[in-house]
This record gives structure tokens, sequence and C-alpha cells, in this order.
């Protein structure tokens, strides 16, 4: 009872002092990737459908004027319990309602980094706190208010959680990871597989919890919005409609920027087919070299970064998957030429950023994704040798 006293008397304190940091003017564009989760939340306060992409393009064009005449609207395209979680933003004015995603989005990425750092020393927990502040995915990702975040801090909670036996964080950092399914999906395969595979006592317990989360998350939208899943399945069949749909120029996954170098054009099909390749072979490789026999945090780490390199739809802010991994990596490495490595991934992405080019800043981050991913790999197969040794008996 002091736990739940003590984190809920702690989040009461986030939120007053994020509500007390949104007063303060930001130079953050509100016409940016923040209006597709923006505009539903207003749209949720005024009787307009999630879904309904007609009436949410009245509502930005009686927002944010004629702007919309020449900058095409997006369309939302994610689950509708991210909207509901959020529909206080739909309450607020644009302006402040920015601020506040800003402070929120800041939280939750200092918060992932204070979740996994929690045995570290004063002096790595510095240097990882100031790796995420100079990181230019997590400057992109704060800057035009996009939504990978909850993301990040999902995991988090589920590596925290792990540490300390708790099913209901488990469960809670599981649900987070629904909220941007395309880019949660692999992270949440790997914590429910490392669930299953393991399967100790209070592993089961956050493993029934999950599946009863999410039935009465289902349960309690449908309640509220019965027809949810068909207008939902409807504007993805519009999204996929949509001209150009078949290409993406601003997408930077690892696999349609291969596809771009190899074909000279980003097709969406193929690249989904290459991703799906190296996703199956990520996951051969993960599960035969670690013999079935892993922890969480490989598990996440892993799947972070297959998804930055498998998955076509990763934009820039997205790569704020390789945080984590790099961190782990930097505080867990012994040798010169990974140190080396390491810094090569840091500095990758600076040189699109240093250039104002968006395509070197993709195939920077990308480059970064990939070091990591080799440096992985490398522990991985160490894992795989080390389970082999025979057991000397004295």
């Amino acid at each position: 009872m002091f736990h739940l006293a003590r984190a809920t008397g702690a989040l009461l304190l986030l939120v007053a002092l994020i509500a007390l940091l949104s007063l303060i003017p930001l130079p953050i564009p509100v016409v940016t990737d923040f209006i597709t989760l923006y505009v539903p939340t207003v749209g949720l306060t005024r009787g307009i459908g999630l879904y309904d992409y007609a009436g949410q393009f009245a509502i930005a064009q009686q927002l944010f004027g004629p702007i919309f005449d020449t900058v095409k609207y997006p369309h939302y395209v994610y689950p509708p319990w991210f909207a509901y979680s959020l529909f206080f933003l739909g309450w607020l004015a644009p302006e402040h309602a920015a601020r506040v995603w800003f402070w929120m989005n800041m939280g939750m990425l200092a918060g992932s980094v204070i979740l996994i750092t929690q045995s570290w020393s004063a002096k790595w927990r510095m240097i990882a706190f100031a790796t995420m502040i100079l990181s230019p995915a997590v400057i992109s990702i704060v800057i035009v208010g996009q939504f990978t975040a909850p993301i990040l801090f999902g995991i988090a909670i589920i590596l925290y959680a792990a540490t300390r036996q708790s099913a209901g964080l488990f469960v809670a950092g599981m649900l987070l990871l629904t909220l941007k399914p395309h880019a949660g999906l692999l992270p949440f395969v790997a914590a429910g597989g490392w669930l299953v595979i393991r399967r100790t006592r209070w592993q089961q317990r956050a493993l029934m919890g999950v599946a009863g989360a999410l039935i009465a998350l289902l349960a309690g939208v449908t309640l509220a919005y019965p027809q949810w899943l068909s207008d939902y399945l409807a504007m993805l069949a519009m999204f996929r409609n949509l001209p150009g749909f078949g290409v993406c120029d601003n997408c930077s996954g690892g696999s349609i920027l291969a596809v771009r170098v190899f074909l000279g054009y980003p097709f969406i099909s193929t690249a989904l087919y290459g991703g799906l390749v190296v996703g199956l072979l990520a996951a051969i490789w993960f599960l035969w070299a670690t013999s079935f026999s892993f922890s969480i945090d490989l598990a996440l780490y892993w799947s972070m970064l297959v998804a930055s390199l498998a998955i076509p739809y990763f934009n820039n802010y997205d790569h704020i998957f390789s945080l984590l991994p790099f961190l782990w990596l930097l505080k867990n490495s012994h040798h010169r030429l990974e140190y080396w490595m390491l810094g090569m991934a840091f500095f990758l992405p600076w040189v699109g950023v240093v250039a104002q080019d968006r395509q070197y800043f993709a195939a920077g981050l990308v480059g970064q994704a990939f070091i990591l991913f080799i440096l992985m790999a490398i522990r991985l197969r160490n894992h795989h040798r080390a389970t082999e040794m025979p057991v000397v008996r004295a």
C-alpha cells in the first residue's frame, strides 16, 4: 500500500509539473506530426469519430486556417485507445497542447533512461543522460511531436518490471507497446515470448495479466465505440489506396533504404518482403544463439534493432529505438574496437544533421542501427559459445 501511495503521489507531482512547464512558451511548431494526434482528440470533445477523416479535416481547417489547402492533412491510423488515453489534449488550445505533449515526451524519454540505469553508477547514469540529450533521433521526435516515446517507455518499464519481478508493471509496459502497433509489435512478441519460454511463477502471472488486460481493453473500447474495428479497417484501406502509397520517400527503415539503393526507388511491397526475411532470419539466429535461454534485455534490445532494420515504415524519429541498445552496449563493452564502433554509430546520424540532408540523416540512423545490430550479434555469438563450454569440475 505504501508503494502504491508513493507511486500515485509521484504521478500526481509529475502531472502538476508538466502542467506548470506547459505554460512556458517554447518554439514548437504545432502543425507537425503532433496534429495527427491532437485533431482526433479535439474531435472526441466535439462528437467527431476517430476515423471520420472528413470531419477531422474540417476541424483542422477551423483550427489552423488555410494551411491545409497546401499541406496534406494526415490520417489517424492508430488504435482508438491511443487517442482515448490522451483525450484531455482536446480541451487545450493547440499551442498549449503541443507544449504538454513536448514535456510528456521529455518525461517518457528521461523516465526510460532512469529505469534502465537503476543499477548503474552515477558516472554511467550521467553518460546515459548526456547521450540521450545529444541523440539526433531524440531531438527529432520532441520537435515534431511524434509518438514513439511511449513505446520506448513501455520497453523500459518491462525491463524494470523484470528486475523487480512485478507482474503489474510488466502488464503496463506491454500495453504501452500497443499504442503504435507497427513499432511496438516486435518488442511485444519478444517480451511475450520471454514470458512463455521462461514460465516462472511471477512470469505466469504476468502472462495471464497481459492476456486479461488486452481482453479488457478491447472489450472496454468496443463498449464505448462498437464499430471501431470496422471503421479502423476502413481507414487503413483508405490509407493504402492513397496515391503514392506504394512508395515512401520519407520512410527510413533499413529495408526500404536497401530497396532504394538497389532498385533506385523506395517500393513498399519489396521492402516489406525483404523486411520479413530479415526478421525471420534474425529470430532464428537469436533463438539458436541463445538456445532458448535468454534474458529479457537481450530479447528486447535485439528486437528493437531488428525493427529498425526490417520495418519499412520507420521514420527518422522512430530510430530512438537505437537509444536503449546503444546505452546497454556502451555500458557493457570491454574492448577498444567496440568503443570505436559505438563512437562511429553515435556520430553517423550527425553527418546528415550537419549536411542538413534528410536522406543522409536517414542513412546515418540506419547505419547506426546496423552497427549496433552487429555488436549485439557478436554478444549473442559469445552467449552461444559460453552455453556450449563444458563445465569443469574440481
